[in-house]
């Protein structure tokens, strides 16, 4: 560890600081106030009539199909793209016995 070289490049204090002569700080002279009105944590809980329950769910029933949809066509998405990278694999591993056959038959039938 370098401790005595880190402790040799600290600055040195040559003047003690004097309470006399403090720094002029901005000092906060205007007080915010807060509306009267109550916040909205404290308000009463509102009752719906059927009409707006019933848009609600409506909008709540939307707004969930929107989010699952996405997520299932993402995940079908990548799915698919598998499923079409493990066809071509199997393609390919299987294409020189494929090719070997058809050869042989063309041969065979000349």
């Amino acid at each position: 560890m370098n401790t005595m070289n880190e402790l040799d490049e600290l600055p040195l204090l040559t003047e003690v600081a004097d309470d006399s002569e403090a720094p002029v700080l901005p000092i906060l002279t205007e007080v915010i106030q807060l509306p009267d009105a109550m916040p909205a944590d404290n308000l009463p809980p509102r009752t719906l009539n059927p009409e707006e329950t019933h848009q609600l769910l409506q909008h709540l029933e939307a707004h969930l199909e929107t989010v699952f949809t996405g997520k299932l066509n993402s995940q079908l998405e990548q799915l698919q793209r598998l499923a079409v990278d493990l066809a071509i694999s199997e393609f390919k591993a299987e294409l020189p016995q494929l090719l070997r056959e058809a050869l042989s038959k063309a041969d065979v039938s000349r």
